[in-house]
């Protein structure tokens, strides 16, 4: 059984990885859940990754607050714009029944790790600052993780936060540089090939209602603002689940095509490309390789593994 440390700036579409990642029981076992900054400010980021426990009804890893802000930035880039106010689509919920795990998502990170070196596999949703954090406070553990996922950055087109950056990559850039530059064994899937072709139309909607099941009535339900933002800016009712297709990369990795090893860097110049993503595909820098580039996602089985897990 595989272990893993869901690392999360709980959105909506955080809301679907988190949820899947805890149904898919014969595949992963959740050991935690550490939660930063991003999407919303962290209070509400916590309080939704909490929700999503309950919502997917299996079981309760402890989940733990971490960073409420960047590690250089002077203030907090969230994407309330794209989730609502509130992360979920203006949902609005009570706080759930369930609390957060005492200490800090940080010193779970390390302590997790240090215990079981070589066992436990990390996906990151959103900023990579706890994690830099963590390794920045304890170096070693970038040897004993066994593999790092991260949802990052941008290779082949434009960014989400500006036409240069990705948003996770952007509300921390310094952050994700120590990540890079860690040495920890690391797999990146970008926005950019996260939503190409995965995006879930609306033909997918109708079979996921029709199936009248409470946790994938949930996960429509959590989009509404995620649905119109995206409505709105690329002309069409289909929509982005981000974060859920690198969930199924990790628990499916036959999904991914295309995978090669390349040299990476961020931009941490304050300017127009602040936050950029540079990925040496060719090794024209002729320098190691830093990281693992997934280019192509089998849309197909994403979907197929995803809407099993939402409504088995």
């Amino acid at each position: 059984m595989r272990r893993l440390i869901i690392d999360t700036d709980t959105g909506s579409d955080d809301v679907w990885a988190i949820i899947a990642a805890l149904r898919a029981t014969e595949e992963v076992r959740v050991e935690a859940i550490t939660v930063v900054c991003g999407n919303v400010p962290l209070e509400l980021c916590v309080k939704n990754a909490l929700i999503a426990c309950e919502v997917a009804n299996t079981y309760y890893p402890p989940v733990y607050r971490g960073m409420s802000c960047p590690l250089v930035r002077e203030k907090l880039f969230t994407a309330d714009y794209v989730h609502g106010s509130d992360g979920l689509g203006e949902m609005h919920l009570p706080d759930p029944e369930h609390r957060p795990a005492e200490g800090h998502a940080v010193d779970a990170i390390i302590d997790l790790v240090t215990a079981n070196p070589g066992e436990l596999e990390i996906i990151t949703l959103g900023p990579l600052t706890n994690l830099a954090m963590a390794l920045r406070k304890e170096p070693a553990i970038a040897q004993q993780i066994k593999k790092l996922w991260i949802m990052g950055g941008t290779g082949f087109d434009q960014g989400n936060a500006t036409p240069a950056a990705e948003f996770n990559i952007y509300v921390d850039p310094e952050a994700a540089s120590i990540v890079l530059h860690a040495g920890v064994d690391a797999v990146w899937v970008t926005w950019d090939v996260a939503r190409s072709g995965t995006e879930i139309t609306p033909k997918d909607v109708s079979w996921l209602l029709e199936q009248h099941h409470p946790v994938a009535d949930f996960c429509y339900r959590c989009t509404q603002s995620l649905r119109e933002y995206d409505q709105k800016k690329f002309g069409h009712e289909s929509f982005g689940i981000i974060d859920s297709v690198i969930m199924m990369a990790l628990l499916y990795p036959d999904i991914m095509r295309d995978v090669y090893d390349a040299y990476c860097e961020v931009e941490l110049n304050r300017g127009i490309a602040y936050g950029y993503f540079s990925i040496d595909k060719h090794h024209q820098l002729h320098k190691p390789s830093n990281a693992t580039i997934c280019s192509v996602v089998d849309a197909a089985a994403y979907k197929r593994h995803l809407f099993q897990l939402l409504t088995r």
